[in-house]
């Protein structure tokens, strides 16, 4: 098969064949080539079709290949790849566009990637307060910087203490991060009160992805912001996968907690590399005074062009409000069949987004999804690939929606998982 060739002349040159690590062979246990994607489908090197429910780690919303945004991008490119000076008039058009979306928007910064943006809101923080300790939460992703790159699925003998995702990250990075559970507003009030000096900034997803879905407590959220509000920290909302997938506005208004600063990206260019930190202008007028963002790339036209366009097309076509109704006629579907079939295991997620989890019991942090069943995850995940249905083999994360899934991909995908469910008995 050409793609265990194109694997086997990779891993020679390439570590673990993969540009990231949730691509390598740890989690595909067999090599995966893609070739040609479009709409919600995805085609191998060897010629197998798959409906994706990947979508890239959830950037692609309307569906691979985008005609619309494709265009656009091209139209841009014809103007100009890179102009690396000035400022072009598609930042300031773009920019206007996420001041009048995102609430805690007063001015926008563009970065290529969620890791910058996060990286440089943490930055931000710190020159802001004057302080240095950063509190995340357990079961939160922001990145692969020394920051944050703490906590997010340790083993459970390791939960609440630091727990560094890999070697070479710097102890004082250690010891300037403070670890908590989420939805735990008791703890972060203790916290606070004996660290609140400390404290710069505080980081969260307010909804974690990266172990299926955790939906916050609306008290929760009120908490940090009315404790940072208070002690003078700064409140950093990670919304790079929630703004625009969820709710075009970013879930923060949903939740009724605007925050000092917003990261925003994947969804909102559809695939091209994108990102952005918002935020209110006390704070981001620091950016290029006294605090250094930098980037050869950022504000990349090509990314604009396709975030403009992107936009455009989640407004016309009401795309949030259909892939949230798809993703609930998936969940419910799923939970009946779960049932059915007496399967132990629970259905989680959040509008477009969802995943299947070997255990029981409600989902309130991170310690709720330290023991699910991971092998017979990854035995369903390469028995659903058998049938034609594609998604990460990883058991903490979660399938996405676009705009080109419909009914029928439902019921397909329904059908797979009755097959793979009776196997897996």
């Amino acid at each position: 098969m050409r793609s265990t060739k194109i694997y086997e002349r990779g891993v020679e040159i390439i570590p673990k064949a993969a540009q990231t690590g949730l691509r390598s062979e740890t989690h595909y246990p067999e090599p995966f080539v893609p070739e040609t994607a479009y709409g919600c489908k995805i085609k191998d090197v060897d010629g197998k079709i798959y409906t994706d429910y990947h979508l890239a780690f959830g950037p692609i919303i309307l569906g691979h290949n985008n005609p619309e945004v494709n265009e656009a991008v091209k139209e841009q490119i014809d103007n100009g790849v890179l102009f690396g000076a000035g400022l072009c008039e598609l930042e300031v058009e773009v920019a206007e566009k996420l001041i009048d979306l995102i609430p805690s928007a007063e001015m926008v910064n563009f970065v290529n990637s969620g890791t910058e943006a996060t990286y440089h809101a943490i930055r931000l923080s710190r020159a802001y307060t004057g302080r240095e300790k950063i509190v995340k939460f357990e079961g939160c992703y922001h990145g692969w910087h020394d920051y944050v790159a703490f906590n997010v699925n340790p083993p459970s003998d390791k939960m609440g203490e630091i727990y560094p995702h890999s070697k070479g990250i710097l102890k004082a990075a250690c010891d300037s991060t403070l670890i908590l559970p989420f939805n735990d507003s008791d703890a972060f009030k203790e916290l606070m009160a004996e660290h609140h000096d400390e404290v710069a900034g505080v980081i969260l997803e307010p909804i974690p992805h990266s172990v299926g879905a955790i939906i916050p407590k609306k008290e929760f959220l009120k908490t940090l912001r009315n404790e940072t509000k208070t002690y003078g920290s700064l409140l950093i909302f990670d919304e790079i996968i929630t703004a625009f997938r969820h709710n075009i506005h970013g879930v923060q208004g949903e939740f009724g907690v605007i925050p000092d600063i917003t990261t925003i990206g994947k969804s909102m260019g559809n695939g091209y590399p994108i990102a952005a930190i918002v935020g209110r202008k006390k704070v981001m007028s620091m950016i290029h005074n006294s605090v250094l963002v930098s980037g050869t790339y950022s504000g990349h036209p090509a990314g604009l062009a396709a975030t403009k366009k992107t936009i455009e097309i989640l407004e016309r076509d009401n795309v949030v409000d259909y892939i949230a109704r798809l993703g609930e006629e998936y969940r419910k579907a799923l939970r009946e069949l779960v049932e059915d079939k007496n399967i132990t295991a629970r259905v989680v997620g959040y509008k477009s987004i969802f995943a299947i989890q070997f255990a029981e019991g409600e989902v309130v942090d991170y310690s709720s999804i330290a023991g699910i069943d991971k092998e017979k995850f990854k035995l369903f995940a390469a028995k659903m690939r058998g049938k034609g249905i594609f998604f990460t083999p990883n058991p903490m994360k979660r399938c996405h929606l676009c705009l080109s899934h419909t009914e029928k991909e439902l019921n397909e995908f329904l059908e797979a998982v009755a097959e793979s469910l009776d196997e897996l008995k």
